[in-house]
């Protein structure tokens, strides 16, 4: 994923800076650039985990965790969060859930998740060598069942045979190589314009009052974005059983 350097440098008008020029062969290597590059990315990133953007939602099965996670007692069951997952939104069925360290603990035992994608690219694993008797210290892959969506990719043998076959890296001129382009809402790219604008008042302008000015108008986006979505929320607090479910009158 590239940086929007439309988005960027509205963005910078806004606040009464420069513009960057797409022409320029330089601007890449200028100091400017590589300030908006550090704020986009964690303006992207915030983003997608503060609402339930309806154009970044994607569906998948959950897999059962292989590392080794302490039991939560309420819950009979424990998930790896998808690779990409920027935000949990709901469990087929309304299951109830929490998330703990990237992992989701339900009582559902086939877990599905509705959830916001960022758009991340897992890299491929590109050979695993196992040695009997002996396992990496904290290494843990979880590829998942026939059927499901694996984690990783996982290729057998020696890398110098398979080197061909793998994915190939990305351009080097890619700003974000480990994220695909996204086609979110309008409203999405917005918000990250709004958010960028008020990061660059604080530290390019050094105008609070600005900063507070745009930061309001990012916050009016967000809330438009949220009472888009509000009707789909996860339920996600366990709630206590009936006395008569306890005692297995119902």
């Amino acid at each position: 994923m590239n940086m929007n350097l439309d988005i960027v440098n509205r963005a910078l008008y806004s606040t009464g800076q420069e513009m960057l020029d797409e022409t320029s062969e330089a601007v890449k290597d200028s100091s400017v650039y590589k300030l908006c590059k550090a704020f986009y990315i964690a303006a992207f990133l915030e983003a997608l985990s503060e609402v339930e953007w309806v154009g970044g939602r994607k569906r998948g099965k959950l897999v059962r965790t292989g590392r080794p996670v302490l039991t939560n007692q309420k819950y009979k069951f424990t998930y790896d969060m998808p690779y990409d997952c920027a935000r949990a939104i709901e469990l087929q069925d309304n299951e109830f859930f929490i998330v703990e360290d990237r992992l989701i603990m339900t009582d559902a035992l086939s877990a599905e998740l509705l959830y916001v994608s960022n758009g991340r690219i897992l890299r491929p694993i590109a050979a695993a060598v196992m040695i009997p008797g002996e396992r990496p210290e904290n290494e843990y892959l979880s590829a998942g069942p026939p059927g499901t969506m694996p984690d990783y990719t996982l290729y057998p043998g020696k890398i110098d045979d398979i080197r061909e076959a793998l994915p190939k890296d990305p351009e080097p001129a890619t700003d974000y190589p480990d994220y695909a382009e996204l086609n979110y809402e309008p409203k999405f790219f917005e918000y990250i314009e709004k958010k960028l604008a008020a990061k660059f008042a604080m530290k390019l302008s050094d105008q609070p009052k600005l900063h507070m000015q745009l930061l309001q108008e990012a916050l009016l986006v967000k809330q438009e974005a949220v009472d888009a979505s509000r009707a789909s929320r996860a339920a996600k607090h366990k709630g206590d059983p009936f006395w008569g479910d306890e005692l297995g009158l119902n």
